[in-house]
């Protein structure tokens, strides 16, 4: 009856270690996915900028940049993106190539401790030959 006494709040705090363990794997899964989410919308805008650059008739750079910038706008998991013109094309057989940057929300409480800072920041490449009619 004695040790009974002792051992009665052993189950609430392992109970309340657990549940904190848990909480913190959920969330880095959580983060993850919101980096995969967010590495997938960047890809694709990089993507059709690239494309409508490559297949322009006027300014190559100019639509790509637009282009790339139409595909990121209204999208609810990135911040502050930018679109950087690598290579501008405008002439038949040369490159339209394009980087596209973006940040991720942190959403885990200290999350630069567990190492998810690389997590924040997704950056996508396309290249495209340019087009000719």
């Amino acid at each position: 009856m004695k040790r009974r006494a002792k051992e009665r709040g052993q189950s609430a705090a392992e109970f309340g270690l657990v549940v904190m363990l848990a909480i913190l794997m959920f969330l880095g899964m959580v983060q993850f996915g919101l980096y995969l989410y967010g590495l997938s919308i960047v890809e694709n805008a990089a993507r059709h900028g690239a494309r409508l650059g490559s297949v322009s008739q006027a300014c190559a750079a100019c639509d790509a940049a637009a282009g790339a910038m139409s595909a990121l706008n209204g999208q609810p998991v990135i911040r502050d993106p930018s679109v950087e013109i690598l290579a501008p094309g405008g002439i038949v057989g040369s490159t339209v190539q394009i980087r596209v940057t973006a940040h991720i929300p942190m959403i885990m409480p200290g999350g630069d401790l567990f190492g998810l800072d690389k997590l924040k920041t997704v950056i996508s490449e396309s290249t495209f030959r340019q087009e000719g009619w």
